[in-house]
């Protein structure tokens, strides 16, 4: 595959000879994605060939990078490049690596209150409902009532909706340490037996293996749908600012601030660590003005399309048995 374009990619037969021992060891995908990020830089000097590459390149392509990417793009570029010209150093084709002397961008984990939606908005997001389909709507209830990663909501089956003896609905999210059950919403709940209906399914969820969100031409849905889906609604509630993964940051510091443990936080999200809740420290206090603001208990139903901060992330700990 790499071979194969060659030609596009600005790189002559001895860096290509330095770009194959470096990444002899690398799955085809890492190899192509590393590639991707030496022949760019390899673009950026023009002529000059990558081992006489300076400082001074270096830190102009940085700089360009910085303009045109996002940040943890670029963290990700300056990464893969410094890693390529310490393999040189190593192996002695060059005498330094010149990418020590680069400041290397670096993405903050610390959320502010520009990645997390307020108990307002998410209301402004609910009000254009009736714009969506039946499917859209589900999508994103399930994205702000769990707080699911896009990798998790694409996989997830009908089999992974689990109601007990008591008729309390839970869902199944993430696979090895990171499965958890988490207690299902009673209006996703709802728009679920809604899509079932408008999708010609029996109104009993049965414990099948077919994949939950599909779309017209498959039986299953992408990670890109899901983010199309997401912009559209997002761009039509005036709210364009967001993305889909910014419905996880919400759950989690929302749920931070009605006093949810981060313990009990961590397991809701599959986070390996409590210690994660720390990103939301300056968050809260916007979230927590915010619930104030908004403390008249609006419950979410079809003809208003509200909800109330309470009614979407209320804790509940009953026993599944």
């Amino acid at each position: 595959m790499v071979n194969n374009d060659k030609k596009d990619n600005h790189l002559d037969d001895y860096e290509y000879e330095l770009f194959n021992l470096f990444s002899r060891r690398q799955s085809p995908a890492t190899k192509l994605d590393y590639l991707s990020k030496i022949t760019l830089f390899k673009s950026f000097i023009d002529s000059k060939e990558l081992i006489y590459a300076n400082k001074e390149d270096c830190s102009k392509f940085i700089e360009a990078i910085r303009s045109n990417y996002a940040k943890s793009t670029c963290e990700k570029i300056y990464s893969y490049l410094h890693s390529f010209y310490n393999f040189l150093k190593k192996e002695e084709y060059i005498e330094i690596n010149p990418f020590i002397f680069v400041e290397k961008p670096v993405v903050t984990r610390i959320k502010n209150k520009d990645d997390v939606l307020s108990i307002q908005e998410i209301n402004q997001l609910v009000s254009i409902f009736p714009k969506l389909t039946i499917r859209d709507r589900s999508i994103i209830v399930c994205l702000i009532t769990t707080g699911c990663l896009l990798s998790e909501l694409v996989r997830l089956r009908w089999k992974d909706i689990i109601i007990n003896s008591n008729d309390i609905a839970y869902i199944r999210l993430g696979k090895g340490k990171k499965e958890r059950e988490i207690k299902l919403h009673p209006y996703l709940l709802k728009l679920l037996m809604e899509y079932r209906n408008y999708s010609g399914l029996p109104s009993e969820i049965d414990q099948t293996h077919d994949f939950i969100f599909t779309t017209q031409k498959s039986d299953f849905i992408t990670d890109r749908n899901v983010r199309l889906i997401v912009k559209r609604a997002l761009d039509l509630a005036g709210l364009s600012q967001y993305s889909a993964r910014d419905f996880r940051h919400s759950f989690a510091a929302i749920n931070l601030s009605l006093g949810m443990e981060k313990e009990d936080v961590k397991d809701k999200l599959g986070w390996s660590d409590k210690s994660y809740a720390v990103r939301y420290k300056y968050v809260i206090n916007f979230v927590d003005e915010d619930i104030l603001y908004n403390s008249q208990e609006r419950c979410l139903d079809e003809e208003n399309h509200t909800i109330s901060e309470k009614n979407l992330y209320k804790i509940d700990y009953e026993s599944k048995e």
